[in-house]
């Protein structure tokens, strides 16, 4: 029994289930790594891109004219090509004619569709896609490097995440944001910032050692490093506190069910569309291998 007079049976048999389904996330997050310089790793990032999109447009109940949300999800999935070679005027033209569509919809049936629901639409089509492109953004700028900078994105957004649950589970006491996620508290957010600095120093240790056996040895710079995760963890939880605020106001618990004890692809990736334009832009400023 917890102290707050919880039994801990459900917790422990919620957190084997949030176990069994991260397992099975990573392992598919492995696979596609495998093709991490290919087209296969923009097409993962598309098809995340569309799944969020939509969990977004059904929980805000703005899915339900159908050719909209199809513009709307054709679009976002496009954003991840837009920066190939030969596709940066094709980019710009798609997002003009975009634009364009919206309101021709929006004149054509201004009876029944509001403003704001072209606004939601619009933002969620910009937002969701360009943020999880920055992941293709690293990858094309650090050719050496970037596979192990998406890893960090990765680990930034859920393992400060992990260390909020399961501290915040055991010795959890101070809520952190009652009226928008009752169940964070301080204690799992300072356990979630102390998880990434720790797995950020871990990440960089491992990585130094393979570049070593592999012939091309690097200088991580474990300072730099450790202090980037604190920023890191809290960027992720605003993220995930954001995309609570949400679906409190769309009156959803999660946004989806594809992942048993996790919810939707929102609620798995939130701190990732957060995180990842973060580290993009910290890249720009800091160095971490060299």
């Amino acid at each position: 029994i917890r102290s707050d007079g919880r039994s801990r049976g459900p917790l422990l048999s919620n957190m084997k289930q949030r176990i069994i389904t991260a397992a099975v996330g990573l392992a598919l997050l492995l696979i596609v790594l495998l093709f991490f310089n290919t087209l296969i790793f923009n097409a993962a990032v598309s098809l995340l891109a569309c799944m969020a999109a939509l969990e977004i447009l059904v929980s805000a109940k703005y899915a339900s004219h159908k050719l909209l949300t199809a513009a709307c999800l054709l679009f976002v999935a496009a954003v991840p090509f837009f920066r190939m070679p030969g596709f940066n005027l094709f980019g710009r033209i798609t997002v003009l004619v975009y634009l364009v569509i919206l309101f021709l919809f929006l004149l054509a049936e201004h009876e029944t569709l509001r403003f704001e629901q072209i606004g939601v639409i619009f933002t969620t089509s910009i937002l969701i896609p360009f943020s999880f492109s920055t992941l293709l953004y690293i990858r094309d700028q650090f050719s050496r490097d970037g596979l192990f900078f998406v890893m960090l994105v990765f680990a930034g957004a859920w393992f400060a995440d992990a260390g909020g649950y399961f501290i915040g589970r055991f010795f959890g006491k101070h809520k952190l944001a009652p009226k928008i996620s009752p169940h964070k508290t301080v204690e799992g957010a300072v356990g979630g910032i102390l998880f990434n600095v720790f797995f950020f120093l871990v990440m960089g240790i491992c990585y130094a050692w393979y570049m070593r056996a592999v012939g091309t040895p690097v200088t991580v710079h474990y300072l730099t490093m450790g202090l980037l995760a604190v920023p890191t963890a809290l960027i992720g939880m605003l993220g995930d506190l954001s995309a609570s605020m949400i679906k409190r106001q769309c009156g959803v618990k999660d946004f989806g069910t594809i992942m048993p004890g996790h919810g939707g692809v929102m609620d798995r990736f939130d701190s990732v569309l957060f995180v990842s334009p973060f580290l993009y832009v910290a890249l720009q400023f800091v160095t971490l291998i060299s």
